[in-house]
């Protein structure tokens, strides 16, 4: 699963499809993943706690959980995806692979105002990233080379977009 939020194994349909400890796990596991994404957001993870206990608490349905879930974590296809562990067959939501999350268009934009050249290198790497399916190490390395003299919170920024390893 990307993002590695999912438990082994699972995907879709995780209502009695695996042990209740493995759906710990994968719980646990799912919690960490949105914690790291939303660690600087406290407004989304108190809205995805209110989603959670709403549901517990019968205030919404499966239907209404999904629909606030794709709208929150908008853009964080791995979030989606592993959440799709927890919902009954029927349930999953889709996402579109190719949009990328709104902070990284944001991120772009940042670098493109920053500095045209560096902008234009970045872009260079990252198409080759995608093209060649170039190594993360060697990818990270590349970007680093690219923002480490004059940009060093650049690099910052964009290990915020690297999927965990």
């Amino acid at each position: 699963m990307a993002g590695g939020v999912a438990a082994e194994g699972g995907g879709g349909g995780g209502e009695g499809s695996t042990s209740s400890e493995a759906t710990i796990n994968a719980a646990e596991r799912y919690m960490k993943a949105v914690m790291e994404t939303f660690g600087d957001q406290e407004e989304k993870l108190v809205m995805f706690r209110e989603i959670m206990n709403d549901f517990r608490t019968e205030r919404t349905d499966i239907a209404g959980v999904v629909g606030r879930v794709k709208e929150l974590f908008k853009g964080h296809n791995n979030l989606i995806e592993g959440f799709n562990f927890f919902l009954p067959k029927g349930y999953e939501i889709t996402v579109d692979k190719h949009q990328p999350p709104p902070e990284a268009l944001d991120f772009i934009r940042l670098v493109k105002e920053r500095d045209e050249s560096v902008y234009r290198r970045f872009m260079d790497v990252i198409f080759r990233y995608q093209r060649e399916h170039m190594d993360l190490i060697k990818l990270c390395r590349e970007v680093g080379a690219l923002f480490s003299e004059d940009h060093p919170d650049l690099f910052v920024k964009f290990i915020r977009f690297l999927p965990p390893t």
